[in-house]
């Protein structure tokens, strides 16, 4: 059997005019200049990939009615883009149930999505897709954290100010 390299398919997929273009969705949820330079720096360093679509949000991620994110996913429905590029998984969604949906969503319309800050959370590969479940649980745990300690914490201080001698 001849080596990979001599095989005549294996010499056109490597043509520079027979590589397919990857059209590409940029997703800052909080966009700041350092943020997107970084983004398309990851874009420009991919063979193939060209920006399509620009699209971010001033909002929570722990809600879905993002018109940026809504804009991602009508862009997905409508096979406008190949790859979503987001800095943070978390840009995405905080919630492990919303993150679920929105992965769901764009993989089973063969959009890949690929966290720039972290290469290895790529839902191409199995394993990329197991390590983004898991950091969307870990965020979640910790956002769940952070609001029960902010609740203790009005808790304890309502507490002390109604046991202040000086409270009215």
């Amino acid at each position: 059997m001849p080596p990979a390299t001599c095989d005549p398919r294996s010499r056109r997929a490597a043509h520079p005019r027979t590589r397919r273009l990857v059209r590409v969705g940029l997703y800052p949820r909080w966009p700041t200049l350092r943020e997107s330079d970084h983004l398309q720096t990851y874009v420009a360093a991919q063979p193939g990939w060209h920006i399509a679509l620009r699209s971010s949000d001033y909002a929570s991620g722990g809600t879905l009615k993002r018109p940026g994110l809504q804009r991602v996913l009508a862009a997905a429905r409508s096979g406008v883009i190949d790859v979503l590029v987001v800095n943070h998984l978390y840009s995405l969604s905080r919630k492990t149930q919303h993150l679920a949906f929105v992965l769901n969503e764009l993989t089973s319309r063969g959009v890949r999505v690929v966290s720039a800050a972290d290469p290895a959370l790529d839902t191409e590969t199995a394993h990329g897709l197991f390590l983004v479940r898991v950091v969307s649980a870990v965020a979640e745990i910790e956002q769940t954290g952070a609001l029960a300690d902010r609740r203790d914490r009005r808790r304890h201080d309502q507490q002390s100010a109604d046991e202040s001698p000086l409270a009215g």
